[in-house]
């Protein structure tokens, strides 16, 4: 049970740290974009334009996932259970 808490808390965490790391990622990305030339083909501005999408992708996988585990553990199933083997 203590595991599953600190799956828990540890998802909190990387969710509210991400969320305020958010602002800076996606005003580096922008300021990136539009003060350079940031490649030679003419798809890089498009994939620099896909960078705060995927940060937010992957900080909500990341932090709901270790939530959702962590959740299971306390409520004794999920790998963090108490059925485990």
């Amino acid at each position: 049970m203590k595991q599953g808490f600190i799956a828990l808390l540890s998802g909190v965490l990387i969710l509210v740290i991400g969320l305020v790391l958010a602002s800076t990622i996606i005003s580096s990305a922008v300021t990136a974009g539009t003060t350079t030339s940031i490649g030679s083909f003419s798809g890089a501005q498009s994939i620099n334009d896909l960078m705060p999408l995927l940060y937010y992708a992957g900080l909500a996988v990341s932090s709901l996932g270790l939530m959702g585990i962590g959740g299971a553990g306390v409520a004794g199933r999920g790998p963090l259970g108490r059925g485990r083997g």
